[in-house]
């Protein structure tokens, strides 16, 4: 299997084959690459700032402990 890789900053409106893949059973794949993301955040805090606010806080909160129950102890 030969692979060909070309990236292109301003993709033209027709790509050129090399001559070694030219009448050859061929897979193309386009992939467009997203711009880079900005800087991350330096420190744990603003990386904690930055988070989506998501749910409720009663999905955060602990269930009751109801403690054991009928424990019989060996004396």
């Amino acid at each position: 299997m030969e692979a060909f890789r070309q990236f292109y900053e301003d993709a033209p409106t027709s790509i050129a084959v090399p001559e070694s893949l030219r009448h050859k059973r061929l897979e193309v794949i386009l992939l467009v690459q997203e711009p880079p993301a900005s800087e991350p955040p330096a420190d744990l805090k603003s990386l904690l700032a930055a988070m989506p606010d998501v749910g409720d806080d009663a999905d955060f909160n602990r269930s009751p402990d109801y403690g054991r129950r009928d424990t019989a102890w060996d004396s």
